[in-house]
């Protein structure tokens, strides 16, 4: 596994998800994240493959990338790292676009006269007037991805825009943070408990808290070719460890067959 050094002057950023907070660095190019909860570099690495394995253009994610982080204390950890894909761009949350415009989306989303569908209606309507950008396809295929990997971390901050000061255009980041996935947080899903149990557990953001529901936004084409994924998975260089056994039981669900390509289709 590459390692990665952190220069003693390199400033740690505290990264808050929803679990609590996790320890990243910007070198260089790179953001690195430190694991804090388990085995999050290998879900992102994993999802990663996932997304390289899809019809998604390469540049809608982030791929991520293993690594024993050097920090400048001596000590070694696990973790993973990115490249920094904003470059001069101001990058703007769901969260913080709202509150630009004197808005929250708490008013959507903690409305329970609201089904689902609505929240997340309503949500891309303020979207648009707020950025011109017409990304209902996109989130919702984000959802579903979501979904397949049992990401429970799709808060309202991390959903991504990107505003260019220069022409003052907007775009919808490439998908990005995917650690709290695929069951990668054993301590609030042990290893060695049964992972149908586990997988029960997990509660989806923002629109719902139910991955089935979110996923039902989704009425696009299958999207992630089977053949692909199984060999870039049996040919990774790293031991996925439980993250390979989520992904293949999420294979055999027929809950997320209408999001696989298989065969001739």
């Amino acid at each position: 596994m590459e390692r990665v050094q952190i220069p003693q002057d390199a400033e740690m950023i505290i990264s808050t998800s929803s679990k609590g907070d996790q320890s990243k660095w910007l070198v260089g190019a790179k953001w690195i994240k430190e694991n804090t909860r388990g085995y999050e570099n290998m879900a992102e690495y994993v999802a990663s493959l996932i997304l390289d394995s899809s019809t998604l253009p390469k540049t809608s994610f982030v791929p991520y990338v293993p690594c024993l982080i050097n920090k400048h204390d001596g000590t070694v950890v696990e973790g993973c790292y990115s490249i920094d894909f904003r470059g001069h761009l101001q990058e703007v949350t769901l969260e913080r676009l709202f509150e630009a415009n004197f808005e929250t989306t708490d008013d959507i989303l903690n409305n329970t006269r609201y089904s689902t569908e609505d929240r997340f209606r309503l949500i891309m309507e303020k979207v648009y007037q707020f950025t011109g950008l017409d990304v209902s396809h996109q989130i919702a295929q984000m959802l579903a991805f979501d979904a397949f990997i049992l990401n429970e971390d799709r808060h309202t901050n991390n959903i991504l825009f990107l505003f260019d000061p220069k022409t003052e255009a907007w775009q919808l980041a490439p998908i990005f943070d995917h650690g709290l996935s695929l069951l990668s947080d054993v301590k609030d899903y042990p290893l060695g408990v049964d992972l149908q149990i586990l997988k029960r557990k997990v509660k989806a953001k923002p629109f719902n808290n139910s991955f089935k529901k979110q996923l039902s936004l989704y009425d696009g084409p299958p999207f992630i070719n089977v053949a692909t994924l199984q060999q870039r998975l049996s040919s990774s260089p790293y031991p996925l460890g439980r993250a390979l056994d989520v992904i293949n039981l999420q294979l055999n669900d027929p809950v997320y067959e209408k999001l696989l390509i298989r065969g001739e289709n």
